[in-house]
């Protein structure tokens, strides 16, 4: 399948997130280090996390990437599965996760990936899925409210007023 690849000029926003000490911390990445999702977890072990290292990725105003790393696994989760239609750094995150898909069961404005992914800050699976699937909301306003969602707001709010 063809997909465009994801260049640092389509990325709108790459940061890392992390709680230490009940305390949301975030910094932001360089596009050009966020290109290649990897690379992007390699920062995310430099950091301590209680519950996950957190790497978030906007792309080009249409869906955004949230990953979660911690000593045990990968976690990947996409705002938008039709990127996966579109966007070599979408195919990327599934990849990670070794998320099985086909396009023909791929809904537009439809989350994919780990659902879970949030839920040991209180974010349920279907409460993240309601806000990606939001029409009034666009992905960056999406991933605003996540982040207000799981005490997170503050943090993310230096990043993007950056």
């Amino acid at each position: 399948m063809a997909t465009e690849q994801v260049r640092a000029g389509d990325l709108d926003y790459s940061a890392i997130l992390w709680r230490e000490e009940g305390i949301w911390n975030a910094i932001q990445v360089p596009a050009q280090q966020s290109i290649v999702l990897e690379d992007l977890l390699v920062l995310c072990k430099q950091y301590p996390g209680e519950g996950g290292v957190y790497a978030v990725v906007g792309v080009s105003g249409e869906f955004f990437i949230l990953l979660r790393s911690d000593p045990r696994k990968t976690e990947a989760f996409i705002s938008d599965s039709f990127a996966l239609l579109d966007w070599d750094i979408a195919e990327e995150a599934a990849d990670l996760i070794d998320l099985q898909w086909q396009e023909e069961d791929l809904e537009e404005f439809e989350a994919i990936g780990d659902l879970n992914i949030l839920a040991n800050f209180g974010l349920k699976a279907e409460d993240l899925s309601m806000i990606c699937e939001n029409p009034d909301l666009e992905p960056d306003q999406q991933i605003s409210e996540v982040f207000k969602r799981i005490g997170a707001e503050l943090a993310w709010k230096k990043i993007i007023n950056k």
